[in-house]
């Protein structure tokens, strides 16, 4: 238990750090809800951008009061297997608003160019911190 109080501690100050110095308020509500909400990535579809085995925190709110956009990374349901969690970038918005999903590594990405757009509401939120491992640690775009 001691070492996680460490941990999300250490956790709230690099926080702090790479967002830009918000207030510490502000980004300890950031990082309560990106805690319940970070995933581990399994495979390399998005390599180089994140590898198997990367931690990562997502935040649920991030397109609270705007849409996702082009180049943003998302997690999202898999729309062919539910209780399977899928990180990918959002390659094209489509005129009725379904997002184009796709994987950094095209040739290992199983993505939109399979199943097809997905709606905006399968969306569960942005990785923004990785925290695992340490050594490659900071914000992922």
């Amino acid at each position: 238990m001691r070492a996680r109080m460490l941990l999300s501690l250490a956790l709230l100050g690099i926080a702090g750090w790479w967002l830009g110095g918000p207030s510490s308020r502000v980004a300890a509500r950031r990082l309560a809800r990106s805690w319940t909400a970070r995933v581990a990535v399994a495979g390399g579809s998005m390599a180089p951008t994140l590898a198997d085995g990367d931690w990562l925190l997502v935040d649920p709110d991030a397109w609270t009061g705007r849409d996702p956009r082009p180049g943003e990374l998302v997690v999202l349901d898999d729309p062919r297997e539910p209780g399977r969690i899928l990180v990918k970038r959002i390659h094209a918005v489509e005129p009725d608003g379904r997002l184009d999903v796709r994987g950094d590594a095209p040739q290992v990405s199983t993505d939109s160019r399979s199943f097809g757009p997905v709606d905006a509401a399968a969306l569960l939120g942005r990785p923004w911190l990785r925290i695992h491992p340490l050594g490659r640690a900071g914000r992922v775009r």
